[in-house]
């Protein structure tokens, strides 16, 4: 029956709806997993973030921006925090005379591992209450939620080197 081919494309794009609509509930919910181990740390989720999106190299203001998802203004006022206390640095963009690039300082680099640490045990201390099956899954499903992040480098995955980060 014809109709049946011409419903498909409308079945693929309701259960593609469907999974976009779950996703996002697992990683809104994940975000807030991740912020409550925040606690009295050196430095917050969203200064992390920017930390790490600085890890590579050198970066415009404009690209933490909108990684960050605010204002330019509202990103330089990031920086400048982290500036201050000795995490970054701002140098000029070889490439624009106008522009500056944000790169971490060594302190900066101590700070992050310290903080990514941490994350790490407080993450595993939780995933020590999943079964092994579970665990597998999630490993499992690490490639794809990365793929979609555009970092497949970041979870071992070598498919795709030189993704960028997000």
């Amino acid at each position: 029956m014809e109709t049946s081919r011409t419903s498909a494309p409308d079945d693929d794009r309701a259960r593609m709806l469907a999974s976009a609509a779950r996703l996002r509930e697992v990683l809104r919910h994940g975000v807030y997993f991740l912020r409550s181990m925040e606690g009295a740390r050196e430095i917050t989720s969203q200064q992390v973030s920017l930390l790490t999106m600085l890890r590579p190299g050198g970066v415009r203001m404009t690209s933490i921006a909108a990684q960050l998802g605010v204002r330019t203004p509202t990103a330089t006022q990031s920086v400048d925090r982290l500036s201050r206390a000795g995490l970054v640095q701002r140098d000029p963009d070889p490439t624009d005379a106008r522009a500056v690039l944000v790169s971490l300082t060594p302190l900066g680099h101590e700070v992050l591992e310290r903080e990514d640490q941490h994350r790490n045990e407080c993450v595993a201390d939780v995933l020590r209450e999943l079964s092994e099956q579970e665990v597998a899954t999630l490993d499992a499903a690490l490639p794809v939620l990365a793929k979609l992040a555009g970092a497949e480098h970041e979870t071992g995955d070598d498919a795709a080197p030189g993704t960028a980060r997000s």
